[in-house]
């Protein structure tokens, strides 16, 4: 093979690998699967329906009332209270009334009547919309110069348009005239925009009855 025989033999190889690449199908090129963002979904959904259960279990804020307590059932009148209190939430004046028979026969029972009111609020913010609450304990107690005596708790508690009602159930074995005072416990809750939230629980030690029970 001559010189000249040899050059075109190497142009033609070089020709025929060229043409290979040029005329070839161009590779593929796979675009990456979108990435579903199911979780997030899914995330997003339970989010929602806990802020929806959270805001529909939200306990009912309670009325401001004002001086109708002293209207409940007035002519059963026994005593009341006012208490204040001022925190972060707002500002709440908290109110008894205390309602029952002023006279009993020695060995009958008496049902003493305990409403919690919510006479004035002003709430610490625009996101929040009102204070609710929940009895925890009313009971009533004897007193009198040496000793305090227990004498019984609420059996349980009903709403009313004013506020939860306490009853409870009082006997006396022997005649005399009775000192008494109540014990209240109850847990605020402040509704919000969205939701609610377990503010603080509320303690009055004695709300003394201004008039006493006499046992004939």
């Amino acid at each position: 093979m001559d010189e000249e025989e040899a050059e075109r033999s190497a142009e033609d190889v070089w020709t025929e690998d060229y043409d290979e690449h040029i005329d070839g199908e161009e590779p593929k090129i796979l675009k990456p699967k979108k990435k579903r963002h199911y979780g997030l979904i899914i995330a997003l959904v339970v989010v929602l329906l806990i802020l929806l259960v959270w805001t529909v279990l939200s306990p009912e804020v309670l009325p401001e009332t004002g001086d109708s307590r002293a209207a409940w059932e007035s002519d059963q009148y026994l005593g009341d209270y006012v208490g204040y209190r001022d925190i972060w939430a707002g500002n709440m004046t908290w109110g008894l009334a205390i309602r029952g028979p002023h006279n009993v026969a020695a060995g009958q029972s008496i049902n003493i009547s305990v409403l919690v009111t919510k006479i004035y609020e002003k709430p610490g913010n625009w996101f929040l919309q009102g204070a609710g609450i929940s009895l925890k304990n009313v009971s009533v107690f004897m007193y009198n110069d040496t000793e305090e005596t227990f004498l019984a708790s609420m059996t349980g508690w009903s709403d009313s348009d004013l506020g939860p009602v306490a009853i409870i159930t009082v006997e006396f074995d022997q005649p005399g005239t009775y000192d008494l005072y109540v014990y209240v416990k109850f847990l605020v809750n402040m509704d919000m925009q969205i939701g609610f939230l377990p503010l603080e629980t509320v303690q009055i030690n004695r709300a003394y009855l201004d008039v006493p029970i006499i046992v004939v």
